[in-house]
């Protein structure tokens, strides 16, 4: 039964993976030209990452004293705090008030700031391949970056408007997607160098999410710069 449980947790994490490489895409190329398919696409996106983080904690359970899945761990949590933030942000951007789920999960990624970065530390100091030290550090900082974006995002979060949510929003769910093409190339493209798999992605990525915050933020400006006009011709 424990064979068959392991099994199925296995072949649907690589399931699950597949189709957030196949939709994410879709859900970003609709993103400003069609709403409904943005949506539809952005659906399954989110389940389906919601599964990849479920069992990859099932697989940290698994093997809890291998460096590897420690790491996939740190990961995981992450990655759920992201599509906690992505969903949460379209509902702020439709009136919802900043609620408990949004500190739990601001406090969730400082833990796992403090566990990745520790990680880092007695890693490296116990002589371990540098990789994983190199690896636990960053992604502990950027653990620790996002903790502060929410942290400072919700503290003013009346004073947020519509497009600064959807930027948000929009940015997040971008980052999740670099991290399901991350988990695909380490599994799969083992040709190239180990720093390639892990941060090529993120790489290729970050100027698409660059572009849509850019994008988002130009329309925050036009809509003020109309406002003004607006209120000036009063």
């Amino acid at each position: 039964m424990l064979d068959l449980l392991s099994s199925f947790s296995l072949y649907s994490h690589i399931a699950a993976g597949i189709i957030t490489l196949l939709v994410g895409p879709v859900a970003i190329f609709y993103n400003f030209k069609d709403a409904r398919n943005h949506r539809l696409a952005g659906k399954i996106f989110y389940y389906a990452m919601l599964w990849v983080v479920v069992t990859s904690v099932a697989g940290f359970l698994k093997r809890p004293d291998q460096p590897f899945f420690q790491f996939l761990l740190g990961i995981a949590i992450l990655v759920l705090a992201g599509l906690l933030r992505g969903v949460r942000s379209i509902m702020l951007m439709k009136g919802d008030k900043v609620k408990a789920i949004d500190w739990g999960y601001t406090a969730m990624l400082g833990l796992n700031a403090v566990y990745m970065l520790s990680m880092s530390v007695s890693l490296s100091l116990s002589g371990a391949a540098m990789v994983f030290p190199i690896l636990f550090g960053v992604f502990g900082m950027n653990s620790l970056l996002d903790a502060r974006l929410n942290w400072k995002t919700f503290r003013q979060a009346e004073a947020l408007d519509s497009l600064d949510w959807m930027r948000l929003h929009s940015t997040t769910m971008i980052g999740a997607f670099i991290a399901s093409t991350t988990a695909f190339t380490v599994n799969s493209a083992h040709f190239l160098p180990w720093w390639a798999q892990w941060f090529g992605p993120t790489l290729l990525l970050v100027p698409v999410q660059i572009y849509f915050g850019r994008k988002i933020k130009s329309l925050a400006s036009l809509k003020s710069s109309k406002s003004l006009k607006s209120s000036k011709s009063f």
